[in-house]
């Protein structure tokens, strides 16, 4: 955006300018965004020198109106813990130049930015997992204050501090968001590539409807495009039609707006979906087909995912992983609401709690590097409170030092539903963004502005744009399980294939120690820097296995040895 200034009502904003309120001054540094309302700008709070995002609405007609209602709701949030429920942090609200100014702190990059950085790479489902359980988290907490955001989409979902937190985010922008019992029939809500079909079919209103928003959003960063691309309801309809298939009957039944997509079969009686040439005799709107994938059913999806792991185990748990995330999605684009998955359900599904990677994959890479993305999730989820508990992973997980290697959550964060008022704390919060429009139809739609940028999604699992820290809670036995991956780890890094070096053969092993106990034979390690492997079997004695766990971690990849000298190495390391 230009630094000149934006035209807002009669007043035209300019950087360096002055805003005023009973607590401070704050000079305006630069411009973040523009919509119906008014602007979205970045101020320096000269009171404490902090950044902050003021949204300046204009002060007349509806825009007020809307101003009031969402300064209501705000007010509403105010006593849930921003931090912890993952909502924008709200500080106050006043008036300046004819303007009513709602104060924010300042957040980083929005999804949908942070996805065009990246040319719309789809994102890994190790950075999907994190992303979803905090907005699902998110949800939770409106939903325990009957709240409805309603224009969830990935211009709202924020990056706190991707440089210091990566993954960790907020939800912004309640200037559409209502309690449910004023939910109207009929209202004009939620971005279309994000409408519920509630929605535009015209049935009664539930927080059910930003769980499909959520379902959308998850798809567009597994696929790296819009799952339901549609520029007019109709084409909306048509997509979710010929993926999920019709909604059933008595959803139809019940529908103010059902007879603009579909008719009666003259033979059945059933319903069928209008051909886009009677759309356009009856409306005058030319259906348009802007889909980049085309999908026969969501289970589709599977096949847009190529697993590419060395290691066995690396391969079988992501694809369990793909697997688990389709299944996560198709409950949250739950056509019928009133059987979609609640907030709740999502972060207890194996898909975020990830039970079933620490079970069957203990020892995988890739199940290593999916808890370490967790960890912004468990440090920072709430705690109960005289048994009151918000829904997802609540208590903080033990941090770990960097050496030391994640092997599941903590035995004691559970999954909890049963609080009414999550939090607590006496913050809340908001940011600030561009998208916070009435009329927003046609958002969203651009993530493809230039598709010959576009690059392949990359399945390499350290392609990450910011390391994670690895922190996590032990394990009983952490340092059976540290030595076990580090043998693991060598091993693939020397390219060895041999009896002696094979997955299976170090799970036997640790089955073996567990069943021993922690005994004198356990892992030894020694002061030489000489890194000799030694195998042996699970029968034999541990004391041979000789190595630093730091010496492993430093092991370079190197070429990958012949069958003979495999089979030549394997034979003079056997016992």
């Amino acid at each position: 955006m230009s630094s000149t200034g934006h035209a807002v009502q009669d007043h035209q904003i300019i950087k360096g300018e002055k805003l005023t309120s009973s607590s401070s001054t704050y000079r305006v540094r630069s411009f973040l965004g523009q919509g119906t309302f008014g602007t979205v700008v970045t101020c320096t709070r000269m009171v404490d020198m902090k950044t902050v995002a003021i949204k300046m609405i204009k002060n007349q007609g509806f825009y007020a109106e809307d101003a009031k209602n969402e300064v209501a709701t705000l007010l509403k949030l105010k006593s849930l813990d921003s931090d912890k429920c993952n909502l924008v942090r709200w500080y106050q609200v006043f008036s300046d130049k004819n303007h009513i100014c709602l104060e924010f702190e300042h957040l980083d990059k929005s999804l949908y930015d942070f996805m065009k950085e990246r040319y719309f790479r789809p994102f890994l489902l190790k950075e999907i997992r994190p992303i979803v359980q905090q907005i699902a988290s998110a949800l939770g907490h409106l939903k325990a204050v009957e709240i409805i955001h309603a224009d969830l989409k990935m211009k709202n979902v924020m990056l706190v501090n991707h440089q210091q937190e990566p993954y960790k985010i907020k939800v912004i922008d309640f200037g559409l968001a209502h309690h449910v019992s004023a939910a109207n029939i009929g209202s004009y809500i939620q971005t279309l590539p994000y409408r519920s079909p509630e929605v535009i079919l015209g049935l009664p209103l539930t927080e059910a409807l930003d769980m499909w928003s959520l379902g959308c959003i998850a798809a567009f960063m597994y696929l790296g495009t819009l799952l339901y691309p549609g520029r007019h309801e109709y084409d909306m309809m048509r997509y979710i039609v010929d993926i999920q298939g019709q909604p059933p009957d008595h959803l139809l039944n019940l529908g103010h707006k059902t007879h603009i997509f579909f008719e009666r079969d003259c033979t059945t009686s059933s319903w069928k979906l209008k051909t886009p040439a009677r759309v356009h005799r009856e409306t005058g709107i030319q259906p348009m087909e802007t889909r980049r994938l085309r999908l026969s059913s969501l289970d589709a999806i599977l096949r847009h995912k190529r697993i590419i792991h060395e290691d066995y185990a690396d391969s079988a748990a992501e694809m369990n992983d793909v697997l688990l995330f389709v299944d996560m999605l198709k409950a949250m684009l739950e056509l019928d609401a009133a059987k979609r998955i609640t907030p709740c359900q999502v972060t207890q599904h194996p898909f975020i709690s990830m039970r079933h990677l620490k079970s069957l994959y203990p020892l995988s890479n890739h199940v290593r590097s999916c808890f370490e993305m967790m960890v912004v999730c468990w440090n920072k989820a709430p705690t109960p409170d005289k048994g009151k508990a918000a829904c997802g992973l609540l208590q903080e997980g033990s941090r770990f030092k960097p050496q030391n290697l994640p092997s599941h959550p903590p035995a004691e964060v559970q999954p909890h539903c049963s609080n009414p008022h999550p939090c607590t704390s006496s913050q809340t919060t908001f940011s600030n963004e561009s998208g916070m429009k009435r009329k927003v139809d046609h958002e969203d739609l651009t993530e493809n502005d230039h598709p010959s940028k576009r690059v392949k999604h990359s399945q390499d699992p350290t392609n990450l744009s910011h390391p994670v820290p690895i922190n996590a809670h032990p394990s009983k036995d952490s340092q059976t399980q540290k030595w076990i991956r580090s043998e693991v780890k060598m091993a693939s890094a020397e390219g060895v294939r041999s009896r002696c070096v094979t997955f299976d053969h170090y799970r036997r092993l640790y089955y073996e120690r567990m069943r021993v106990g922690n005994s004198s034979a356990g892992p030894s390690t020694s002061g030489s820097s000489t890194q000799t492997q030694t195998c042996t079997s699970p029968q034999t004695s541990q004391s041979g296995l000789k190595r630093k766990a730091a010496d492993v971690e430093d092991v370079q990849p190197r070429k990958k040895p012949s069958v003979q000298q495999a089979a030549s190495l394997a034979q003079s390391l056997s016992p």
